[in-house]
């Protein structure tokens, strides 16, 4: 191999790996996980070089060394409690989590030196969502199932996901038109963004829905900055989002679940016995993660001090039987409140603000040069939909008590800093 073809076979694989990340994340098994795993390998092919260079001074850790340090923090906060009582936690909740955020950071390096391309990011999320949509008209439809939830097992996840690799589909539609893209292409665009709403309104997941207006409203900004007089055209695009928004509210099924969601509400009010509902647990969930944050509030109770706590009220009448076999308070701030006290909410809080901060430099910067460069507006924008998704995702819901939720997160805000880079970044 020689010092010309590494770079192009890193190149490749980079693609490859971000493509499948994105195409294949809710169509397979855990799909996500082989995007995820070609990234990892083109990380480490890559540690020796960067090693050689960081020591040599001629790297520049720049966004994504912040970055780094963001995931290594949370990391560091998931390990917390890993030890309970004597007994260590291997699965989902200890060791097994904690290895996901060492391998990602193993991965970094390649997004230091290298870009996923923009065929490979634009198809992959078009592929991504057209797949997610068409498998839960299946489920739905063919199957008879009352909630999509693909191979995820779990509605939420599926539909939170899907919802973003459709905000994703309808950035790269509108990125696709302003660049010259043949007008099939920039159709099968929207039309994933299409089917990717489906997926969601298919799942059933109300809270994923309560992003969707905020996700519209930065899809409609993107649209009036792309064009010539962005201040002039603002106000038709942002009326067209606010009825594309209200538009969703019409369907049927969307009615039914918030009417739903509404009635079981207040009748949790009634008491434990009445909170036998989706609705009804997560109040009774909200509450018990809060008191167990006050008693332990520098660093909570841990997993295991949880799900103690929780057998304990449901024992006492103080929760709904339903809760029994539930492992989070379904909301990500106080399920880190409870089990993680204020230091686990710090490092959520960076977790969440640094891509924020570093992705909206990205778009500023992008957008405000003599020559705006779009690829990279839209992959600040598709990382900034990211953060806002997962902020009112885990309003009621904990994404991070997935492996899916950890993995889209951590290799997408990824993507979405590489691509968004101005050229020559992280390197002498």
């Amino acid at each position: 191999m020689t010092t010309h073809q590494a770079p192009a076979r890193l190149e490749r694989l980079l693609d490859a790996g971000a493509f499948a990340l994105l195409a294949l994340a809710l169509v397979l098994p855990s799909g996500y996980s082989i995007g995820a795993l070609m990234l990892l390998a083109a990380g480490l092919l890559r540690w020796p070089q960067f090693w050689r260079a960081w020591r040599g001074g001629s790297v520049r850790l720049g966004s994504m060394g912040v970055w780094a340090a963001a995931i290594a923090a949370m990391g560091l906060a998931w390990s917390m409690h890993i030890v309970d009582g004597g007994a260590i936690l291997w699965n989902g909740w200890g060791v097994d989590r904690c290895l996901k955020y060492a391998l990602v950071l193993l991965a970094l390096p390649a997004f230091f030196h290298l870009c996923p391309g923009i065929r490979a990011l634009r198809w992959g999320c078009w592929l991504g969502a057209a797949g997610a949509g068409l498998f839960a008209l299946w489920q739905t439809l063919v199957q008879g199932m009352e909630r999509a939830q693909g191979h995820t097992h779990v509605a939420i996840q599926f539909g939170n996901i899907a919802l973003l690799l459709g905000a994703w589909s309808a950035a790269w539609a509108l990125h696709a038109r302003r660049s010259g893209v043949p007008l099939a292409q920039c159709a099968f665009g929207w039309l994933a963004a299409a089917l990717g709403l489906t997926a969601s309104v298919a799942s059933g997941s109300r809270g994923g829905w309560l992003a969707l207006p905020l996700l519209v409203l930065m899809l409609a900004l993107f649209a009036a900055a792309l064009r010539a007089r962005p201040v002039r055209r603002a106000a038709p695009t942002l009326l067209v989002a606010t009825a594309a928004s209200l538009l969703l509210l019409a369907l049927p099924p969307v009615q039914e679940r918030m009417a739903l969601a509404l009635h079981e509400w207040q009748q949790a009010a009634d008491g434990p016995a009445a909170a036998n509902t989706s609705v009804g647990l997560r109040r009774a969930f909200w509450n018990l993660a809060w008191e167990l944050g006050r008693e332990h509030p520098l660093v909570g109770t841990g997993q295991l001090g949880y799900e103690r706590a929780q057998e304990a009220a449901i024992e006492q009448g103080r929760m709904p039987t339903l809760a029994t076999g539930y492992e989070h308070a379904h909301n990500e701030w106080l399920d880190v409140w409870a089990k993680r006290g204020l230091l686990g909410c710090a490092a959520l809080a960076l977790f969440y603000a640094v891509p924020a901060v570093l992705l909206r430099r990205r778009w500023r910067q992008a957008l405000r040069c003599a020559s705006p460069d779009t690829a990279r507006a839209t992959a600040a924008l598709c990382g900034l939909m990211t953060v806002a998704g997962y902020l009112v995702f885990g309003m009621t819901q904990v994404m991070f008590a997935h492996n899916n939720g950890n993995l889209v997160y951590l290799f997408g805000v990824s993507l979405w800093l590489a691509a968004s880079a101005p050229a020559g970044e992280g390197a002498a």
